[in-house]
């Protein structure tokens, strides 16, 4: 009922503010930011968090964006852009932004998703920042309304160097100028082409002559993957017809909207796109005459043994000619540069499919190898760098997860190509597990850990410790690497796997920047205090969606996240048989009794099993078991004007309870129940000072409940070593 009347008690509140009179901030104003300011890493707007009221003439038409949601009504958030109505439109420094078109409840707003280029819009919006990105969000359903209509804002034409450098990272003095804004991009030529998300989605990078690059980023409607259907339920077409450009393609001119995801100085060193070029239009693509497409790329065998030559096959077309000749180019030296690489010759199979070997190579070798085509224009085109480590029983768990030093990026090298890996299952579907499946390769102590989605019924049958052969394929889901699995089958052989101990304060690792991180993904940690008989700390409860840290020692100021209570497909797995939980982590039904941790909670250390969503780590202990040793604050969960006292407390196999002198009654209840709600002891006294034997109990943490006649005294944490 209170959750009821709080809902009703916001929705009043945001009617009441949106009859509220808001001040008049131009475009221009809410997006500039003081030159002195951008130099050093801060590009907030000056009006961050304020309410205002703006006007500017719609850029890009409401029902393009493709942004999925799943927190957003309908389930597609809906983007647009604005230009200041200054000049009439006219493009230039700090006179654009983003609108968020969805209201404070999740809800899209219509005025947004209807909004066509050269609409004049007012508004009353919150000023957000959004990793980096300032936007705009209407302040409710009727904030937006549109007074006029004027012809169709233009580009402004940059240079790729303004907004990024060769690394790829933020200019702020130079490049927060143009965020929210339409602007062109000339002669750009493709280096790098990433699919992801099970290969719906597609961005590439591109640079120009003096090498700097930028993202070309898909969150509208021409970059939606061909057959791919679309998210927008406004949206002109239901599928998308988008085909990833091959590296080396040229293009004249890339137009779109830029976005802001922070890196470099303002985004701590954390791997983003920086200020990000996304198209809205077919037309802000031109593309120069193309070079050859190289597509389809597979090796076979995928792991191959120290006798087993490696045979590579692509599909290479020329859209305007035909191919003159294709190469395949290889390295077993992780430091050769790719002019030095061995060559031979690709040879055709059936009218499209080229085809060449490479010889074999000793075990434990790291081949490299690309593809590189040439057409009747003289234009070349390339794949990027692939590689495959030579095994003596084919693919092992780390060649899914270790990417090597030579390649950019953390996605699993393998991510598409179906693979048979063996190992000991970490966590399982068992009652009272995590409710996920991972198994983990026990000769490594590294990139030996992964998490199986799906499968056939018998991996639900598995328990820890089982070894299984799992067949499937290697897929990427925002960052987080797993095996669809296809087949499933249990060895005789199994054992007790042994974590991997780390120091939740480790500054290395549970830093600004937890890259470090990515060796242990998906395998079985143990956080630790390394000092002798120091102990892990609950450190932070303030954490959203189900998490809080653990750090070493009390106050810990480095510390870990840890992630209980909240099971959503893809974005979290924590367990629901974990008791110790913070206080917005209840959001799925627990198996167990839910206890709010704080501060005061301490452990000999914390098991559990690392996963990734979100941009962070987490630690998801599986069950109360993980806990070693609890020990809880043990302030009283209740008690009434009555003093009482419960002591020792951790206690061994006594306990006293005392209560004051003066607090009169007949006869005292006494309760011992376990954080499962069991009653362990039921006992009646009339004296002030009572003494329960504990013996035979086991060490945990239980509730001891007094009352009288009904009424409850006092309830209280009690721990037993």
């Amino acid at each position: 009922m209170k959750k009821v009347l709080l809902s009703i008690m916001c929705l009043i509140g945001l009617g009441s503010v949106s009859a509220q009179t808001y001040s008049y901030v131009d475009i221009n104003q809410i997006s500039h930011v003081d030159s002195l300011a951008l130099d050093s890493c801060n590009d907030n707007s000056a009006y961050l968090g304020d309410t205002i009221v703006t006007r500017g003439i719609v850029v890009t038409d409401g029902n393009l964006s493709e942004v999925a949601s799943g927190s957003i009504t309908g389930g597609s958030r809906p983007f647009i852009a604005l230009v200041d109505t200054a000049d009439g439109g006219t493009p230039g420094p700090f006179k654009g932004v983003v609108v968020m078109g969805a209201d404070p409840l999740n809800s899209p707003v219509s005025d947004i998703e209807n909004a066509v280029a050269g609409d004049i819009l007012e508004m009353t919006c919150i000023v957000n920042e959004f990793s980096g990105l300032i936007q705009l969000q209407p302040l409710n359903q009727t904030a937006v309304t549109n007074v006029g209509i004027t012809a169709a804002p233009t580009f402004e034409t940059i240079g790729a160097g303004e907004i990024q450098n060769t690394m790829g990272q933020n200019i702020l003095p130079t490049g927060e100028q143009w965020e929210g804004s339409y602007v062109e991009l000339k002669n750009m030529t493709v280096v790098a082409v990433s699919v992801f998300s099970g290969g719906n989605r597609t961005e590439f990078t591109v640079q120009d002559s003096a090498g700097n690059r930028v993202l070309v980023a898909d969150r509208f409607l021409p970059m939606v993957v061909d057959s791919v259907a679309t998210v927008n339920p406004n949206s002109p077409d239901s599928l998308g017809s988008f085909i990833a450009p091959s590296i080396g393609t040229v293009y004249n001119h890339i137009r779109g909207i830029i976005f802001h995801d922070q890196n470099g100085c303002a985004g701590g060193g954390s791997f983003a796109g920086g200020y990000e070029i996304n198209p809205v239009y077919a037309s802000d693509f031109d593309k120069q005459a193309p070079p050859p497409s190289i597509t389809n790329v597979k090796r076979n065998p995928v792991t191959p043994n120290d006798t087993q030559t490696v045979v590579v096959t692509a599909d290479i077309v020329d859209a305007d000619g035909v191919v003159t000749g294709a190469t395949l180019f290889y390295s077993d030296d992780q430091t050769a540069a790719l002019n030095l690489f061995s060559s031979v010759s690709m040879t055709t199979t059936t009218a499209n499919e080229y085809t060449a070997s490479i010889p074999a190579f000793p075990l434990d070798s790291i081949v490299r190898y690309y593809i590189e085509a040439t057409d009747d224009s003289s234009q070349t085109s390339s794949t990027a760098s692939e590689f495959y480590t030579v095994r003596p029983n084919g693919t092992t768990i780390m060649d899914i997860q270790e990417v090597p030093s030579f390649m950019t990026g953390s996605a699993s090298p393998l991510v598409g190509d179906t693979v048979t890996v063996t190992g000991f299952v970490t966590a399982s579907y068992q009652p009272g597990d995590l409710g996920y499946l991972y198994i983990q390769d026990t000769s490594a102590n590294a990139y030996a850990g992964i998490f199986v989605n799906g499968g056939p019924v018998s991996v639900f049958s598995l328990n820890r410790g089982d070894e299984v052969t799992i067949t499937g394929v290697v897929e990427e889901n925002f960052g987080f690497t797993r095996i669809a699995a296809t087949a499933a089958t249990a060895t005789s052989n199994s054992t007790t796997v042994t974590p991997i101990v780390l120091d939740p304060s480790d500054p290395n690792l549970f830093g600004s920047n937890n890259s470090g991180l990515e060796k242990y993904e998906s395998m079985l940690l143990r956080y630790e205090n390394p000092t002798t008989n120091g102990l892990v700390y609950v450190a932070d409860t303030s954490l959203n969606f189900a998490e809080y840290t653990v750090g070493s020692g009390f106050n810990a100021q480095v510390s870990a996240r840890v992630l209980t209570g909240r099971q959503t497909t893809g974005q979290a797995q924590g367990s629901l048989d974990v008791s110790y939980i913070n206080d917005t982590s209840a959001i799925d039904p627990l198996n167990v009794a839910a206890i709010q941790v704080d501060e005061n909670y301490s452990m000999d250390y914390l098991d559990g099993i690392l996963f990734y969503a979100f941009g962070n780590f987490k630690l998801t202990p599986r069950n109360n078991a993980d806990f070693a040793n609890l020990v809880v604050s043990i302030e009283p969960i209740y008690t009434n004007e009555a003093k009482t006292s419960i002591y020792p407390n951790p206690a061994s196999e006594r306990v006293n309870i005392q209560i004051e002198n003066e607090y009169k009654f007949e006869v005292l209840n006494i309760q011992v129940l376990d954080i499962n709600g069991r009653e362990l002891i039921n006992t009646q006294t009339s004296l002030n000072l009572s003494n329960l034997n504990l013996s035979g109990m086991e060490r945990g943490v239980y509730i001891i409940r007094i009352t009288n006649e009904g009424e409850l005294v006092n309830s209280s944490k009690l721990i037993l070593k």
